[in-house]
């Protein structure tokens, strides 16, 4: 079992039940925007908690100054 859900999960379920399996021409390009789409968000996930990690440092030296 894959742990990432299948977007094409119905399809699947439909050749197996003896169904013909329907071809998309352009079902490569599709899967390279979801996979840019993915990149992306990624990149700006990482952006956003370095941004925040960032924040907690200038805070914490704040508070070395105050003790130290």
């Amino acid at each position: 079992l894959s742990l990432v859900p299948s977007l094409g999960a119905t399809k699947d379920m439909g050749k197996m039940l003896g169904g013909d399996e329907e071809k998309d021409p352009d079902a490569a390009k599709k899967e390279e925007e979801r996979q840019e789409a993915l990149r992306q968000q990624e990149e700006e996930r990482k952006a956003k908690y370095a941004k925040m990690e960032a924040e907690r440092e200038v805070m914490r030296q704040g508070i070395r100054d105050k003790v130290g």
